[in-house]
């Protein structure tokens, strides 16, 4: 959808100023005409680009506010206006203005987010849905913002845990790099006219090569790297890349921790929103992360249509901890199930901290001792030759 600017005329002969989100301009016109609105001027502007869409931090921000807003008691059209003052000037302001313009004209909120795919998902407009039929919005938000929260916390966590490993690597493949490209040819006049053992020539022969042929295996390396990243960009080796990732034991503990918090904080949150048990599944296993994972839920999810129940089912699950099965088959007997998801969200976040602590405590050695390793290799092909006395020319 596209952005248009009007001016036009009330009814009353006042003039109005605003934007309005239509198909094209045709649909722009239809729906300003229905406002009672006569067009005297119609511009197009930009559609929204992704910098424009609010993701992150500033999704939480935005949520956190407009709850604040409306657990306050101010009207749901006046928060979001108080928010477009607030955000003029930013790339999505245009988003926040739009809301507005379609609550003034007669729109729910979660009609006029559906608008925004890539800033609300269907899990954000469906529970906003479910707040306004419950007439729950306020808590619909309040809940969300929580849930926002938790997500984006997870995801720096994760993201954070990443770099240093990742500046480690880069940093010994560097040396490693300079020592072969550079230190090793520097130094090979030393051995000139003497006879070196196998070990020693085939590092500087590897050496030449990464001196010598730099621009035949960089661009290789570079194209390769790029189509690999393509691969896995694309829906098929997104797919692959997960079923092959949660086969990787440590790789597999942290994905499944993370898909479990996910679902369980997602579902707990849907249920208050108002949800049945069969929506909230559905919306749920979409944000869990991991296809395999995913697949177990709709299992499950189809055996509760024919009148299971939820811990009963992930009992069965090859994937999904057994703990996890048993706490909610407690929260089912007892009528506690909402608080129990929480609570297994709750365990398995900690659980997520801990296993990142653990891969960065790992890492480093890891990374450490083959960079270590390469080093000693190459100062041992280096010192060898000079051990043999008997080849130095007298």
């Amino acid at each position: 959808m596209a952005l248009y600017q009007y001016q036009a005329l009330e009814t009353s002969g006042k003039k109005r100023t605003g934007f309005i989100e239509a198909n094209d301009e045709n649909d722009a016109k239809n729906k300003l005409r229905d406002q009672g609105l006569m067009v005297s001027n119609l511009t197009t502007k930009a559609s929204v680009t992704s910098k424009q869409n609010l993701r992150g931090d500033v999704l939480q921000t935005f949520t956190l506010q407009l709850s604040q807003l409306v657990n306050a008691g101010v009207p749901l059209y006046q928060s979001l206006s108080a928010l477009e003052e607030q955000y003029r000037g930013e790339p999505y302001h245009r988003i926040i203005l739009s809301l507005c313009d379609q609550l003034k004209a007669g729109k729910s909120l979660s009609e006029a987010l559906t608008g925004y795919p890539k800033s609300f998902d269907r899990l954000y407009c469906s529970m906003i849905a479910a707040g306004e039929s419950a007439g729950a919005l306020d808590v619909v938000l309040e809940k969300l913002s929580e849930l926002l929260t938790k997500e984006n916390k997870l995801r720096k966590q994760i993201i954070t845990a990443m770099i240093y490993p990742g500046v480690l690597a880069a940093f010994s493949l560097l040396i490693i790099g300079m020592l072969l490209g550079f230190v090793v040819p520097a130094i090979e006049g030393i051995f000139a006219g003497r006879e070196l053992n196998g070990f020693t020539a085939t590092v500087i022969n590897f050496s030449h090569f990464v001196k010598d042929y730099w621009w035949i295996y960089v661009p290789v390396i570079a194209a390769l790297g790029y189509f690999g990243i393509s691969r896995l960009r694309s829906p098929k080796g997104a797919l692959w890349l997960q079923r092959t990732l949660i086969k990787v034991p440590i790789a597999k503990t942290l994905i499944v921790q993370a898909a479990v918090a996910r679902f369980c904080r997602t579902m707990g949150t849907l249920q208050i929103g108002g949800l049945t048990m069969i929506e909230s599944l559905r919306l749920a296993r979409e944000v869990v992360g991991n296809v395999v994972v995913e697949e177990e839920i709709q299992q499950a999810e189809t055996k509760i249509i024919e009148g299971s129940s939820l811990g009963n089912e992930l009992m069965r699950s090859k994937v999904i901890p057994k703990m996890v099965a048993r706490m909610l088959t407690v929260g089912e007997e007892s009528g506690s199930t909402v608080t129990m998801l929480n609570k297994i969200a709750d365990v398995y976040e900690e659980d997520i901290e801990k296993t990142i602590d653990r891969l960065m405590a790992l890492s480093q050695p890891v990374i450490l001792i083959f960079m270590g390793s390469v080093i000693a290799l190459v100062l041992l092909a280096i010192l060898l030759p000079m051990t043999d006395m008997s080849s130095f020319s007298m």
